[in-house]
């Protein structure tokens, strides 16, 4: 590892302990850029890459001419004490809301429609599987075909990953395989860091399995904020970590890979395990497609989860998780609480990944998400306040919508509701109260006439007198 990254977050750490003990008082200056280069010894690039760690963890705030300021009371975060039956009733109340019904059509959903997915080449990989072994029909797979594990393999060394296929273990979507992770991993009371906001299926498993989440902020570029979790790790007793870095399913946001590095290093020295979640790694919008942290793990403390559901939609919903070093309990865990998984799927997919077909469909799911979510971006500024906050992410199909300041987006939904449309607010995605104006959108349909409208009824509503605040 490059020896900025490294100087640069040690210098974070010890300027987040220093307002932690009080050495700076909340509303107080610090030392100008300047006096902390000369203090510490430090050039001036690190010193300002360290203070704006600092910003994006919420703990300093810079003020134009005037230099930086100590943000409220730093505390450590603090865990939740278990879940909160309160809490949770909430978050599935809201869930419940903005999931599409008859009645309804959610703004947020993201299974993709079946005209973006490549089903004419899944069928003709299904029919030649069955054509080469009619016997697939009658047998099940516990772990995944060997030509899947391959071909999944072949894919994460693509990506930077050099994964061995007795590596993974193949699962029903990704979120089996962040339940095998938590499990194995953790027991009931156990703290495990997660961002927020952070993805709704993570923060559930949480739950469901008597966990106790500790929420580290997640800077707008994503994943963790690096020094938030340093100073937490050194306050808690944390087991594990899950992070989406890549176009997560909240706010689209993709974790720069010197943040990754650094998070990748920090694992390492508090011998730490990252559960890795990626369902949307593979939808950039530009460029290369980016390097997991896995990329980073020289130490296989990295498990990692992934799916194809965003790429080959729910019907092939496979998901599988990578880790050499927890590889026999995760076969294990997978055996005893994992149900058989379809041989003739699973040849199916391998073929196609094999086949340059899937590279193909690659391009153009990314050229038309691109399209649509732009259009759906340009409809929402269009329809929404002009103190509306309009988000795209940079790789995915999720935009992120921050509402006119005091409008609670969680109290709007069900009058929306009763005009036919439905939305996940920001505090199904944490208890922050900055999540509380946020809403997410999907871009996973085009946006016809009827989603338009749905657009349209939310901005009627929030021109409204008296309209919702928090």
């Amino acid at each position: 590892m490059s020896e900025r990254p490294t100087r640069y977050r040690s210098l974070a750490e010890d300027l987040a302990r220093a307002l932690h003990e009080g050495r700076y008082p909340p509303g107080s200056q610090l030392p100008s850029v300047r006096q902390l280069c000369a203090e510490h010894g430090a050039s001036l690039a690190t010193v300002t890459h360290a203070l704006h760690e600092l910003e994006d963890a919420g703990l300093i705030e810079a003020r134009a001419r005037r230099g930086h300021f100590v943000r409220g009371a730093v505390r450590a975060p603090v865990p939740a004490g278990g879940p909160s039956l309160e809490l949770e009733g909430r978050r599935k109340r809201l869930i419940e809301l903005a999931t599409t019904r008859p009645d309804s059509l959610s703004l947020s959903h993201l299974a993709l429609p079946a005209a973006l997915l490549p089903l004419a080449a899944l069928q003709r990989h299904l029919q030649q599987a069955l054509a080469a072994d009619r016997s697939l029909l009658a047998i099940g797979s516990v772990y995944g075909s060997d030509a899947l594990r391959q071909a999944l393999a072949h894919r994460m060394l693509r990506a930077g990953c050099a994964v061995d296929a007795e590596d993974i273990v193949v699962t029903h979507g990704e979120g089996e395989a962040l339940e095998l992770c938590l499990r194995l991993l953790t027991r009931p009371g156990d703290i495990v860091a997660v961002p927020e906001p952070g993805s709704l299926r993570a923060l559930e498993l949480v739950a469901s399995l008597g966990l106790k989440p500790l929420a580290i902020p997640a800077p707008q570029d994503g994943g963790f904020s690096v020094p938030a979790l340093a100073f937490a790790l050194q306050h808690h007793d944390v087991r594990c970590c899950v992070v989406d870095p890549s176009f997560d399913t909240v706010r689209g946001s993709r974790m720069p890979d010197a943040a990754r590095e650094q998070l990748a290093a920090l694992l390492r020295e508090h011998r730490l395990p990252l559960i890795e979640c990626e369902l949307m790694g593979e939808l950039q919008r530009s460029g290369e497609r980016p390097r997991p942290v896995k990329a980073w793990d020289t130490e296989d403390r990295v498990l990692y989860c992934a799916s194809l559901a965003c790429v080959t939609g729910a019907g092939f919903s496979v998901g599988w998780v990578a880790s050499r070093r927890h590889r026999l309990q995760l076969r294990a865990a997978r055996a005893v609480h994992g149900e058989l998984l379809s041989p003739l799927t699973d040849a199916a997919l391998a073929g196609f990944l094999a086949d340059r077909g899937y590279e193909t469909h690659l391009r153009r799911l990314r050229r038309t998400l691109a399209a649509q979510t732009e259009a759906w971006v340009e409809a929402a500024r269009r329809w929404l306040p002009p103190d509306t906050r309009v988000t795209p992410g940079e790789g995915g199909y999720v935009i992120w919508v921050e509402l006119p300041p005091g409008v609670d987006s969680a109290a709007l939904l069900p009058r929306l509701r009763e005009r036919g449309y439905g939305f996940v607010p920001g505090t199904a995605f944490g208890a922050g109260a900055a999540l509380a104006s946020g809403l997410r959108l999907s871009a996973a349909h085009p946006l016809d006439a009827q989603r338009e409208q749905g657009l349209r009824r939310l901005g009627e509503l929030l021109r409204e007198p008296g309209r919702d605040t928090a």
